[in-house]
Order: structure tokens, then sequence, then C-alpha cells
């Protein structure tokens, strides 16, 4: 198997039961005129069927994804406040303890 990178979907079509879904790279990228030159740089060819099973997985994959960026945020925000009551604790710890001490 082969690895093809291409930073692109650039357009697909369909005729007789066969997709073709083609692919670009990036060539150039303009920083005065704002502009990127793209060229193409695959087409992948599937029959319908194939294509209607890519699409059902493709749209997990992205479910997953967006699912994967809610939850992220929320889990860090939860790690931190756990690491910050828990360094809290050990400070007030610390604090008693010399406290106990005088």
């Amino acid at each position: 198997m082969s690895d093809v990178f291409v930073d692109r979907f650039m357009k697909f079509n369909v005729s007789q039961g066969v997709v073709r879904l083609d692919f670009a790279r990036i060539e150039d990228i303009d920083s005065e005129k704002n502009e990127v030159t793209m060229s193409p740089a695959t087409r992948l060819v599937m029959p319908m069927d194939g294509f209607m099973h890519f699409i059902d997985q493709a749209v997990k994959l992205r479910s997953g994804i967006i699912e994967q960026a809610k939850t992220a945020p929320a889990s860090k925000n939860t790690e931190d406040k756990a690491s910050q009551s828990k360094a809290k604790a050990k400070s007030t710890a610390k604090s008693k303890a010399k406290t106990d001490k005088e």
C-alpha cells in the first residue's frame, strides 16, 4: 500500500456508477496577493457502492473528531482544576503541619 499526500479535495464526478474524486496540492502561496496556487495531485476512482461505504465511514470519523474536540477542553479544564485542588490541599496540609508543630 502506498500513501499519497494531498492538501485539498477539489471536485468530484459521477458517471456510469463510478465516482472520481480529484485532489490537489498547494504549489505556491503569494502572501502579497493573498492567493494560493493549487495543482492536481491525484484522482481516486471507485465504484458507487465503495464510495457510499467510504462516506459512511467518513461521517463516523467526522463525528468522532467533533466529539473529541468538544470533550478535550472540558477534560483538560477538569484535570487542571483537579491539579489545582491537589496543590492547594498539599499547601494547606503543610501549613497545618507547621501550625501544629508551633
